[in-house]
């Protein structure tokens, strides 16, 4: 993992890669200890973490620390920040 920051213009997937490298390394085992559930905003070019009961707030919070940071979003304990679905309505 290179510790330059990356440019605004790199790809997402790149910048979830790495927020997901830095999570696994940096955080992720001590976290799902204590904060299951809680969202983690990952600045990317600096490997900081800010925890939050929301993603907005962990989001804010980071942007409020580094105007500049690129982040990446993870919620502990689970594969994905949000979930989605959908139902079939059957009308007779």
């Amino acid at each position: 993992m290179s510790n330059e920051p990356l440019d605004i213009t790199f790809p997402t997937r790149e910048i979830a890669e790495r927020g997901e490298t830095i999570y696994a390394q940096k955080y992720q085992a001590q976290y799902e200890k204590t904060l299951r559930g809680k969202y983690v905003a990952i600045n990317v070019n600096n490997g900081e973490a800010v925890v939050a009961d929301t993603a907005g707030d962990a989001l804010r919070t980071g942007l409020e620390k580094d105007p500049n940071g690129l982040f990446h979003l993870v919620r502990v304990g689970h594969r994905a920040p949000f979930e989605a679905g959908w139902y079939l309505s059957c009308v007779g």
